[in-house]
Order: structure tokens, then C-alpha cells, then sequence
């Protein structure tokens, strides 16, 4: 039976002490029994709540929290767990003043709990099936931008040069979504994620792009539709769940962030991509597990 997001009515129910909070992300990160961060023995045992566990095999103190996302963090687990409801709930995204104001941290501290939270949603998939393929541009209007950023970001050229290009590839068969920052929208740049990224039994659907040119040798089904001539459907074939998950996404840019730096942006994406993969099932405790496994 699928689960729903642990939301924070359930958080405060489940939850009264920060000894809760560290007994379910240890029955979390262990579900059989504690090993050694260090040496991977299991050979250990637990000390006291403020200190942890200690390992007999070769002598060192750890905690539930060593190499995790939460690792070196003064932040109680309770505002942790809060953050993470909040920001799995808000479909279009949650900005950092928010999650202060929710939470009772100051800006800085709310970003730097979104950006660890982010760094566990990045996700290395595999899509199979009829899998959508397109492209598009994220970025603000250079029309009320300061004159110093005009001139980093479009010093003398028009056009697109002022945004990101992002790749998006979602799979028909599960709705599971893949968003990638491109350094350039060119074939030379976007062949190698695609390759990487897809089963090479599937059938892809592009626009007529040239950048996908030459993909037909590596997938079972090459469709290519040309948009200039108004070629929007082959039978089954279209683009329709692709650009329409870009419609959401630059949602949540404009409506919610306002403004994301090309070094961030991939992280942001990240975040958008994990929430429409996992909505449906209990990504608290998934979130919380590749939290755990990534630092």
C-alpha cells in the first residue's frame, strides 16, 4: 500500500522528544542493526543519547548523523525533519524566508537546510519505455536587470544567451523525470546524457532539433517531430508530458525562487524532478534514506 508524504500534524503526533527523532532515523539508516561508520563493523554499542555509539572493533564514537546530510550540523533533528515535510509538500517549491518563518531559523540557515536537503534528491535514473525528450531555457528577463549582471550574463549578444538551457527526458511508462543544466543546447553536450540516461530498447520522441540528430542508432525508435511544420503528433508519439512538466517548473522558478543562479539551478531542479518521481509514495522516509547515504 503506498504511503502518503509524512506531513507535520503527523511529525508532531509521532514525535515528542529529540530522542524520537534520532530513534527513527536510526531505524531508518539501520533497520537491522548499527555498524560503524568507519570500519563497518557491527560490532557496537550505544553509549548514551548525547554521545552515540561506540565501535569495540576499532575504538571510534560516532553518531546517527555521522556522514549524513545532518553530519557537523547544530540544527536539532526536529527542525531537520520539519524542513523536509515542508519542502516535500510544497509542490512548487518553498523559498527560504518561508521555511524560516516555518521553522524559527534565521535566511541563511533555512538556505543552507534546503541545499543539504537538495543534495539528496539528485538521483542517477534509468529511462525506459517511450521516453519524451526536449529542451528549454530557464531564466529571468533581462529588461529590469542591473546593468552589472546584464553585462556578465549578455554583454553583447541577444536571444537565449541570458538563460540556462535545461535537458528534460520523462518516461511515458512511469512518469519518472529526468532535468539536466546544459553548458550549451548542442548535440555535443546533449548525445552523452541521453545515451547515459535511457534504456537503449526504448523508443524516444524528439522535436526536429539537431541536436538530437543521429540518436536513431543507439534506441529501438527514433520519432521526430517537426514542430516548424506543425507536426505535433505521430499516433501515440508527442511531447505534450514533457512540456508540460517545463510549464510547472518555470512555475516554481517564477513564482516561488524568483531569481536562481546558473551554479544553483541544477540543485533546484534536482528538488522538482525528485518530488513529481516520488509524490506518490512515502519520499519522507526515501529522502531520509539517501540522506543518510550521501554527505
Amino acid at each position: 500500500m503506498k504511503e502518503k508524504v509524512m506531513d507535520i500534524y503527523t511529525i508532531v503526533s509521532k514525535f515528542k522528544t529529540e530522542r524520537d527523532f534520532e530513534n527513527y532515523l536510526i531505524s531508518i539508516r539501520w533497520p537491522n542493526k548499527p555498524h560503524c561508520t568507519r570500519c563497518q563493523s557491527v560490532e557496537v554499542y550505544k553509549r548514551s543519547y548525547e554521545k552515540g555509539f561506540k565501535c569495540r572493533s576499532c575504538n571510534s564514537s560516532f553518531s546517527v548523523t555521522c556522514g549524513t546530510i545532518f553530519h557537523s550540523s547544530k540544527i536539532p533533528l526536529s527542525k531537520w525533519f520539519y524542513a523536509i515535510s515542508q519542502i516535500l509538500a510544497a509542490k512548487k517549491g518553498i523559498s527560504s524566508l518561508q521555511l524560516a518563518r516555518s521553522i524559527n531559523v534565521n535566511r541563511n540557515t533555512a538556505w543552507y537546510l534546503q541545499h543539504r536537503i537538495r543534495k539528496a534528491m539528485k538521483e542517477d535514473l534509468i529511462l525506459k519505455g517511450i521516453v519524451e525528450i526536449d529542451e528549454t531555457y530557464v531564466g529571468g528577463s533581462t529588461t529590469n536587470m542591473k546593468q552589472s549582471y546584464k553585462k556578465k550574463r549578455n554583454p553583447f549578444k541577444s536571444g537565449m544567451v541570458h538563460k540556462s538551457p535545461v535537458l528534460g527526458m520523462i518516461s511515458r511508462e512511469n512518469k519518472q523525470v529526468k532535468l539536466q543544466v546544459l553548458s550549451h543546447a548542442d548535440g555535443k553536450n546533449i548525445k552523452p546524457i541521453v545515451r547515459a540516461t535511457i534504456e537503449s530498447a526504448s523508443k524516444i520522441v524528439t522535436d526536429g532539433f539537431g541536436g538530437y540528430f543521429g540518436l536513431k542508432e543507439d534506441f529501438k525508435t527514433h520519432v521526430v517531430l517537426n514542430h516548424q511544420k506543425r507536426i505535433l503528433k505521430k499516433g501515440e508519439f508527442h511531447l505534450s508530458t514533457i512540456e508540460g512538466f517545463f510549464t510547472m517548473v518555470k512555475r516554481a522558478v517564477f513564482g516561488q525562487y524568483h531569481h536562481i543562479s546558473r551554479e544553483h539551478l541544477q540543485s533546484y531542479l534536482d528538488e522538482i524532478a525528485f518530488k513529481s518521481n516520488y509524490g506518490n509514495i512515502n519520499s519522507f522516509d526515501l529522502l531520509l534514506r539517501l540522506g543518510c547515504a550521501r554527505c
